[in-house]
């Protein structure tokens, strides 16, 4: 995926943290082997928030066992697959988390999330369309099928989704960029300068920020100002090859040099001139080798 605009997306399971416990009273009033699912989801969620993820697994897969129907414990061992690097079983267990509630709209976009960090973006888009569906006010999955949908080229899609997000939430900084993107690819220059220029605001010592305005300076032939956002980048990443040569050349279309006088000679003025040449050259020889009349005597 492209880097620059990966970057701001954050897992909504890593960032949420939050696992499903048990109804308190459900484990009294079920049979036994239903109360010991849920002791086993207890245990599970109390490793998971300790960090000792293997062992959460381990319970989950447990409580499972006890009671294969139970969503929460899917949804609680999907959290640990995805926060210890295991989407594809993360995709499974939320699969079946789907099966067991399908109007859960969080289910979908969990699962659109990381099919879009896989690349999936067809089968990460349907998901998050029916996550949209079922809750439109699911920001995270607005979030995140616009990123398909820029990683697709899909520009205006991109544009509008984008737009509802930051509609929501207008602080959304990583919105501001990645529309930024999909303005400029439209060459829509000025609505792009307007949204790279909000992330500058916000994050004043971006880098990438300063390059993707510099980049759009330099579409419009602005090399004035396209310099000088490629220095803010060297400002904060000297060594940066691309922003040195972009900056490079902007200055070379501000202070060009001058062109170095040439007046090409004809091919036909050139022969006659080398054949003159040639013929004084002769003359001169010849003038050399005739000896020179004695001078008269004085009688």
């Amino acid at each position: 995926m492209n880097w620059i605009f990966f970057r701001y997306i954050v897992v909504a399971f890593s960032a949420a943290l939050v696992f499903a416990m048990p109804d308190p009273g459900w484990a009294r009033s079920q049979r036994t082997a239903e109360s010991d699912s849920a002791r086993h989801t207890n245990q599970g969620v109390r490793f998971a928030r300790d960090k000792q993820y293997e062992r959460a697994i381990a319970e989950f897969t447990k409580a499972i066992e006890e009671e294969p129907n139970d969503p929460k414990n899917y949804e609680n061992r999907a959290l640990v697959y995805t926060l210890t690097g295991r989407p594809n079983q993360a995709l499974s267990d939320l699969a079946k988390l789907i099966a067991l509630r399908p109007k859960d709209a969080d289910a979908y976009a969990s699962k659109g999330q990381i099919e879009v960090e896989q690349g999936k973006l067809d089968p990460a888009i349907e998901d998050l369309s029916r996550a949209i569906e079922l809750d439109s006010k699911n920001t995270n999955a607005r979030r995140y099928r616009a990123y398909a949908y820029l990683q697709k080229n899909q520009w205006n899609k991109a544009i509008e989704e984008y737009s509802k997000v930051i509609e929501r939430s207008p602080d959304d900084v990583g919105a501001y960029e990645r529309r930024g993107y999909a303005y400029r690819n439209l060459g829509k220059y000025e609505a792009a300068i307007a949204d790279f220029t909000k992330v500058i605001q916000a994050r004043p010592k971006d880098a990438e920020a300063y390059r993707g305005r510099g980049l759009t300076y330099r579409l419009m032939q602005n090399y004035a100002k396209a310099a000088d956002d490629f220095r803010n980048v060297l400002r904060f990443k000297p060594n940066d090859a691309d922003a040195q040569s972009r900056l490079k050349y902007a200055e070379a279309k501000l202070h060009p040099l001058p062109p170095i006088p040439t007046t090409p000679i004809p091919y036909r003025v050139a022969e006659e001139a080398a054949r003159k040449a040639r013929a004084a050259r002769k003359a001169q020889m010849q003038r050399s080798t005739t000896p020179s009349p004695l001078p008269a005597r004085s009688r």
